[in-house]
């Protein structure tokens, strides 16, 4: 199959950006899944897929024209592993879809068990060879599948999820760094668990002082809240997920600290609780991940910080999270300072810190950065 790009389309992809829109097409000769992508003169690109529905109708898998087989997958897969190597887990991404030339492709690895998460019609079409390859090369107990995500429909794609190699055992057991967590890979949010938070509970374990009032809203399965109640801090988790908050409950007991749960919806709680804290934490989840719904992203940044601002004690700390890329840090930035003034609390920026590098940043494609934390410091 053969796809011919619009003149001028094609200086993208020379720049290494991932996606080519159905709109960018000129036209297209022959039918598959598997595509070669050229530019309006003739000359070769790229070699991809090819998704028949989708508006993004070409993803580039390589810059070089060769087979797209068992082996190729198993190369990639391999070039993956070995840029995490060093990560102390063994929980973490293995496949971050465009940022490792697997796009339409998340894969992540608990303990030695997978969840595999598929985004395109290719490689829906492609998955039975790939689970084949990841039981070559993994191992693994079992293979799950987590593609019950709205997003499958453009290509589509119904939403689904279940048993794909092995036997499923649900939570599971799963170390970082000297600490332990359930995960639950069935029902959890996201894949089960919060992997690419994983340098920033490092971050907020070496910030955190013992004796320290936190308050981790959204707090899921309370890995952030684990790692402050270790540091001796007392710690306050809020979440609306009750069946999260049980798992949380476990893992606190699993790491031998003490926790305080809350059921509640973490936006009305920071809005009426009375206590003042050293440290919140507030890393909601995707509320919205379009350009559409970005206002209410907006929004929901401007209400944590305004009231979390107003429950800080002096030289307390909000380290407040987006995980859209939609959002910028400028945008976040500009809504903390709206916050802080509209509370009447001046506060200094710490620190910012991004994904993980299970979770590589492509800079020639900026689809790839969506996490953005940043620690602020009230000073009076």
């Amino acid at each position: 199959m053969k796809i011919f790009l619009k003149k001028g389309k094609e200086k993208k992809i020379k720049h290494f950006y991932p996606w080519v829109f159905r709109d960018e097409i000129k036209r297209i000769e022959g039918q598959g899944i598997i595509a070669k992508l050229y530019d309006y003169a003739g000359n070769f690109l790229a070699l991809g897929t090819y998704s028949p529905q989708s508006r993004i109708a070409f993803r580039v898998l390589s810059y070089e024209e060769e087979q797209i087989d068992k082996e190729f997958f198993k190369k990639r897969f391999q070039e993956a592993i070995s840029l995490r190597d060093g990560i102390d887990a063994d929980a973490f991404r293995v496949v971050f879809s465009e940022s490792d030339m697997l796009s339409g492709i998340i894969l992540d690895k608990y303990d030695d068990s997978l969840v595999l998460q598929v985004r395109s019609y290719p490689m829906e079409e492609l998955k039975s060879a790939i689970v084949e390859v990841l039981v070559e090369l993994f191992q693994p107990k079992f293979i799950y599948e987590r593609s019950d995500f709205k997003g499958r429909r453009d290509e589509g794609l119904k939403e689904c999820k279940g048993i794909l190699y092995g036997k499923l055992f649900s939570p599971v057991l799963i170390r970082e760094r000297d600490f332990k967590f359930l995960v639950d890979v069935e029902n959890g949010l996201k894949t089960g668990f919060y992997l690419d938070q994983r340098d920033n509970r490092a971050y907020i374990y070496s910030t955190v002082k013992g004796k320290q009032r936190v308050l981790d809203l959204f707090c899921y399965t309370g890995s952030f809240s684990i790692y402050c109640a270790k540091k001796g801090a007392s710690v306050l988790g809020v979440d609306i997920n009750g069946a999260a908050l049980e798992i949380a409950k476990e893992n606190a007991k699993l790491n031998g600290v003490e926790v305080e749960f809350i059921n509640y919806n973490a936006f009305d709680f920071i809005k009426e609780t009375d206590e003042k804290y050293d440290l919140i934490i507030a890393d909601p989840p995707a509320i919205a991940k379009t350009k559409k719904e970005k206002e209410s992203i907006l929004w929901a940044i401007w209400k944590l910080a305004y009231y979390s601002f107003q429950k800080l004690r002096k030289k307390g700390r909000l380290f407040i999270c987006s995980c859209t890329y939609q959002i910028s840090f400028s945008e976040m930035i500009k809504q903390i300072r709206l916050a802080s003034t509209d509370a009447s609390r001046r506060v200094l920026v710490k620190e910012i810190n991004l994904q993980p590098i299970d979770h590589p940043y492509l800079p020639t494609f900026p689809e790839s950065l969506y996490l953005k934390c940043i620690d602020t410091i009230v000073i009076d």
